[in-house]
């Protein structure tokens, strides 16, 4: 039933209805109560012995072992024993009984690092608690808390890297950051089960609870352990004579604000449905008033002087004064959100209008600040959040954070390029501390105004789910931060990520001359770093090992003697340095964290780059000897080409002499004796003149031939093998010979020199002008092909063949051999009567 594997002992332990079995691997024995010639007291315990099913040693070398035994008739037993198997050790399973009511299966473990060991199964899942000494239950819950989950069975769990577990149940995916603390970083996923939560905004009640409007849900809340509870919102129905669209839209809520006067909570619906309920009588008071136009309420808030203002989504900013709604102004977009500042002011934040300033007494727009005002432009239109920096700055959450200065009118922009996750701000929430928090599509991050940083807290942090929580923002009495959105609420405390204590001093992990990097454990125990004149180019690399702080740290580094100032390390912890002249250097660095606290020290490490050797005798010597053996070989080199451009004069003069000398005497000879027949015997003059044509024909053939082959731009395959299928296409279509012409894209990357290039295409003129002349074929196949690192064509006919034995060379067969023979090339004719023939010439190339 169990398998566990001591990779301390080098043994296999087997648990089962027989009991407990032991393979060693050492002995390669295998031990049981049966058979235990150790005398092991493991073996020898009955109990134990009596139906296990689970098997584990941990790091304290404690052996777990789980059982049915039908002797105690109690259920499932749960063993710890010491690594004897004599001792058992009570204290160490209290609190493991103490499980979910009903049946339960403790079924398999995980001891990992940092959060101890896990015992988890059928309706199970324990942790040891270090600090308490004993096991704590996580029970199965109905819509999952930031500290309990929802399953039946738990099928395994995963210790990852950062020391976060994941569990796999069989309601899904789970995953559980191991903190520091109760309730430092929630993350809360709510029950979707039955619908989805999906939130658009909170606010806390004054007795600590969370309020957040829900599209679907009306109103959910939480406690402050993090319970669900109901209010009696829909106790009284909306009114029977609203219209369908109304009294269905009192479910899509999209804002609330508490009214401290009366105690009672304003929710803003869909389709203008406003709502009033008060929790001390969870009575609702529903208004559809005709100010909101029946457009949706997006932002309710109260003001100083405890009046109520609401936003819409058609633009109308309301009033709420002495018991009666007023419209102040109507913008004709969407309201994101209003805000007051501490000096009473209004900000509007708008879709695709900016962020409008608005004099609340009198309801006149005094500014308004878009992407179109020059210099002082925001980065987008469209603002989802606003919040107060201090008392000057107003930021606005439009693409990037927008820092507006109020009484200058100047606009800053803090960008991806400045340090900012995303240009796609959506929440802003001042800290108590005055650090703003940021929510983006890319996570969550905090701007210091004082150092102008931007910091990024991911997974590592306890952050799970900031990519989803970016719908609605509070701060807490409590001083959390809460942001909440897609069936997700995610709040911490601030505090949890300020740290006042320095940042270890950095250490140098790597040197790197070139691309080779040099063992650092070596170079740091010498005084100097010395390096010859070659290795003036490396890389050091450099971090402060620290993994709570390592990604918030800003590096400065200066380099005296090529650097002036000290320089920040823009993410990248490494600095090259090239070409640097001969001399001694120091490399300085030092980290600091995102509060300004630098480390203690400042790490050094000094380098010397010796002088070159090329003011040495023996260089010059050298120098000079190549220099003149430089020349020499360009020298030569010239001698070549001019010896190449004599050889081919001097071909194709022999050429022209051999080819065109004949020809002509030829012609020549037929003239003259056309010139005596022509009138004493027409019918040979006749014959004359069609030989001197023929003849003639010939000779301009070759001379096309010689001009191409010399011709530079013909040197690559692809104009050669275009020429043989010119060629082939125009002697067989005459013949009325069918072609199959084939060229292998190998073959065009083969370089032929200009003579092997023209007698190769010779060759194949020949062999292909047998073929059309004398196989009496019907069909002629061309394959240009590589074959084994050798340039190949293979002619093949369905002619009437021939005894190649018998041949002579009176078709030009001796000729083809030859060209063959001059390019160090086999030339290969198969033929037999009535089978047709096949010409192949093989040439070796590089």
């Amino acid at each position: 039933d169990g398998i566990f594997e001591d990779t301390v002992k080098q043994q296999v332990w087997f648990v089962g209805q027989q009991g407990i079995c032991i393979y060693d691997k050492r002995s390669k024995q295998t031990w049981s109560r049966k058979n235990n010639p150790r005398n092991l007291p493991i073996l020898a315990n009955e109990l134990v012995q009596d139906q296990p099913t689970e098997i584990f040693i941990d790091r304290s070398r404690r052996i777990w072992i789980f059982g049915w035994p039908v002797r105690l008739n109690a259920g499932q037993v749960k063993f710890c024993l010491d690594s004897t198997g004599s001792t058992y050790l009570n204290k160490d399973t209290v609190g493991l009984s103490r499980g979910a009511v009903g049946y339960a299966e403790y079924r398999d473990f995980l001891e990992t690092k940092r959060s101890g060991l896990w015992i988890y199964g059928m309706h199970t899942l324990f942790n040891w608690d270090k600090n308490a000494g004993r096991f704590h239950y996580t029970k199965s819950t109905d819509g999952s808390s930031n500290n309990s989950i929802e399953y039946n069975v738990i099928h395994q769990l995963l210790e990852d890297r950062d020391g976060n577990i994941w569990l796999a149940t069989d309601r899904g995916l789970y995953f559980t950051s191991y903190g520091s603390g109760t309730y430092s970083v929630v993350n809360y996923l709510f029950d979707n089960s039955r619908s989805q939560n999906n939130l658009t905004d909170v606010m806390e009640m004054p007795n600590g609870e969370l309020w957040f409007t829900s599209w679907g849900q009306g109103v959910v809340t939480l406690d402050t352990a993090f319970r669900t509870n109901k209010i009696s919102l829909f106790k009284k129905p909306p009114p029977a004579s609203w219209p369908a669209l109304q009294r269905s839209a009192v479910t899509l809520t999209w804002s609330l604000a508490y009214e401290k006067k009366t105690g009672k909570v304003w929710i803003g619906c869909n389709h203008g449905v406003l709502m009033k309920y008060d929790p001390q009588t969870q009575a609702t008071e529903y208004l559809f008033p005709p100010e909101a136009g029946a457009s949706t309420i997006r932002y309710i808030t109260e003001d100083a002087k405890g009046q109520m203002w609401l936003g819409t989504q058609s633009g109308k900013l309301i009033k709420w004064s002495n018991n009666q709604l007023i419209v102040v102004q109507d913008i004709g977009t969407i309201i994101y959100k209003v805000f007051f500042d501490r000096q009473g002011i209004m900000w509007l934040a708008t879709q695709e209008k900016g962020l409008i300033e608005v004099d609340p007494n009198t309801g006149k727009i005094l500014r308004q600040f878009t992407a179109s005002n020059g210099v002082n432009s925001l980065y987008s239109n469209t603002g989802m959040d606003i919040e107060q920096l201090n008392d000057s700055i107003i930021v606005y959450g439009a693409g990037a954070l927008n820092l507006i200065n109020k009484r200058t009118g100047a606009v800053e922009l803090v960008r991806m390029e400045d340090g900012l996750p995303s240009n796609s701000v959506r929440r802003l929430r001042m800290d108590n501390e005055g650090f703003l928090w940021i929510i983006t599509s890319n996570g969550l991050s905090r701007y210091n105004p004082y150092n102008k940083r931007i910091t990024t807290y991911g997974r590592k942090d306890g952050i799970m789910l900031a990519e989803q929580a970016i719908d609605a923002d509070y701060r807490s009495s409590t001083n959390y931060i809460v942001f909440a959105g897609d069936n997700a609420l995610m709040m911490f405390r601030p505090s949890l990520f300020v740290t006042s204590q320095a940042p270890p001093d950095v250490a140098i992990t790597d040197f790197r001359v070139f691309n080779t990097f040099i063992p650092v454990d070596s170079l740091l125990q010498l005084p100097k770093i010395k390096l010859s004149a070659d290795q003036n180019s490396f890389s050091i690399y450099f971090s402060s090992l620290s993994y709570q702080q390592r990604d918030r740290l800003t590096y400065y580094f200066k380099m005296e003697g090529v650097d002036k100032d000290w320089q920040a390390a823009d993410r990248i912890l490494f600095q090259n340095y090239s070409v640097l002249p001969p001399g001694e250097y120091t490399f300085k660095v030092y980290a600091e964290n995102v509060e300004g606290i630098r480390s203690a020290h400042t790490t050094e490490l000094v380098i010397v780059i010796k002088p070159p050797f090329y003011r040495t005798k023996w260089f010059i010597s050298t120098l000079v000897f190549l220099i003149i053996l430089v020349i020499y070989f360009l020298h030569r080199e010239r001698v070549n080409k001019l010896l190449a451009v004599e050889k081919i004069r001097s071909r194709v003069a022999r050429d022209l002499h051999d080819d065109m000398g004949s020809t002509l005497s030829t012609i020549n000879i037929l003239s003259a004796m056309a010139k005596s027949k022509m009138n004493s015997d027409p019918v040979k003059t006749a014959g004359y003149i069609s030989k001197i044509s023929d003849n003639s024909q010939r000779m301009m053939e070759a001379m096309d031939d010689i001009v191409w082959s010399i011709k530079p731009s013909n040197d690559s395959m692809q104009r050669v093998t275009a020429r043989m299928r010119e060629f082939a296409t125009n002697v067989l279509e005459a013949k009325d010979i069918a072609l199959h012409f084939v060229v292998e894209d190998e073959v065009l990357n083969v370089k032929l020199n200009m003579e092997a290039r023209r007698d190769f295409f010779l060759i194949f003129k020949e062999a292909l002008n047998n073929a059309a002349k004398y196989s009496k074929a019907t069909e002629i196949w061309v394959n240009v092909s590589m074959q084994n690192k050798q340039l190949s064509f293979t002619i093949k006919d369905n002619g009437v063949g021939f005894d190649v034995a018998k041949a002579d060379s009176g078709n030009g067969l001796g000729n083809m051999q030859k060209r063959a023979d001059g390019m160090n090339g086999k030339l290969r004719i198969r033929s037999m009567e009535g089978e047709g023939t096949e010409v192949k010439l093989l040439v070796p190339v590089m």
